[in-house]
């Protein structure tokens, strides 16, 4: 009994390329910053990678992927935004936002997993559902964090870091859930 569980909780390599791939796409995508004059926190395509993985991926995988990615940015390789990396990162002004990514990829993959219909709009309703719900974790965590870090109140760190995000969030979230969810159901 113990080695079939033993066996269920490793990793396969194609998990383990699967996860390598996704950080990879994560830090490709977060370099598609722009950094903004009013704002500490750049306008960035980094979570369209956190959202594929999610989508794409079963949620151990997804969650994992977005922990590599965090793990090679602590170390100083320059994945994050306008490449840039080092453990400052993750505890500056702008790490709340980056990681929520782990969780953010995980509700989306935890929610899609449970939905094996292809080609279906209850699979794209769940989806976007999802995203929506991860992209509020997003906006939560790193709003907290911006706020302790800066020593602004959490509304001021709103008006900072998310109000002037929504209008490409909304683009993004769509984008995502049109592009993601066909690409999920062709793989299935």
């Amino acid at each position: 009994m113990k080695s079939k569980d033993k066996e269920r909780n490793r990793l396969s390599i194609q998990d383990l390329c699967l996860i390598a791939i996704f950080a990879a796409l994560t830090a490709i995508l977060a370099q598609i910053a722009i950094p903004l004059p009013f704002s500490p926190v750049p306008l960035s395509f980094g979570m369209v990678g956190v959202y594929f993985s999610g989508i794409l991926l079963r949620t151990r995988c997804a969650v994992l992927s977005q922990i590599c990615y965090l793990f090679l940015g602590a170390v100083g390789l320059p994945v994050f935004g306008l490449f840039r990396g080092g453990i400052g990162m993750l505890l500056g002004p702008t790490g709340g936002y980056l990681m929520v990514y782990p969780i953010m990829a995980g509700i989306v993959a935890a929610t899609l997993n449970n939905s094996r219909a292809i080609q279906s709009r209850k699979t794209m309703i769940r989806g976007a559902i999802a995203i929506c719900a991860a992209h509020l974790v997003l906006y939560l965590g790193g709003t907290i964090w911006l706020s302790i870090t800066t020593g602004n109140t959490f509304a001021a760190g709103l008006g900072l870091a998310v109000i002037p995000y929504i209008p490409l969030d909304i683009v993004k979230i769509v984008f995502c859930v049109g592009a993601g969810i066909p690409i999920r159901n062709r793989l299935l």
